[in-house]
């Protein structure tokens, strides 16, 4: 039984370096499956792209809510909890003949911190916060009446909740 648990935490630390890390999950590096065995906690879970290694904060909560409080009101959570490279989808309002959608994969120095203003800055910002789910994801959106700021964050289930999508609808 110890085994069988030890290779699901194998796959899902695994799952988790490639979600947040950016390795290749084809690679069969010897140290990265050292770290996962080392890092492995007791108690075996499912894989998850959403992973995360046992050396990175904790998930805050199971629960989207809590999990979203959380994720917006601390910048390490956010940094633990977003998928890396991100994906960021933006509109290019200077594109001619119309403005255009533009796809980028976000790392590194790209990727800056925080990603969503804390829930004290929505309010002081007059931002609108509404959720909807589709297929068990979750999508965030920030909004702000009476202008075209429009920020939406999406939240997939996996160990914890991990963003791995943004689109910024903003003209």
């Amino acid at each position: 039984m110890k085994s069988q648990n030890t290779g699901w935490v194998r796959i899902g630390l695994l799952g988790a370096l490639l979600a947040l890390g950016g390795c290749d999950l084809a690679s069969n590096s010897q140290p990265a499956a050292a770290a996962a065995e080392q890092h492995a906690p007791t108690s075996a879970a499912p894989a998850s792209a959403a992973a995360t290694p046992a050396t990175a904060t904790a998930c805050p909560s199971q629960d989207f809510d809590a999990f979203l409080a959380a994720f917006a009101d601390d910048i390490e959570v956010q940094r633990a909890f977003t998928q890396r490279p991100l994906r960021s989808e933006t509109v290019d309002a200077n594109a001619d003949p119309e403005p255009k959608p533009v796809t980028a994969m976000l790392d590194g120095d790209a990727l800056k911190f925080p990603l969503m203003a804390s829930r004290a800055k929505q309010q002081a910002e007059g931002l609108v916060l509404s959720q909807s789910e589709l297929n068990g994801d979750k999508q965030v959106m920030l909004a702000k009446p009476d202008t075209d700021y429009q920020l939406s964050f999406f939240f997939r289930k996996g160990e914890c909740w991990t963003l791995y999508r943004m689109r910024d609808d903003s003209l």
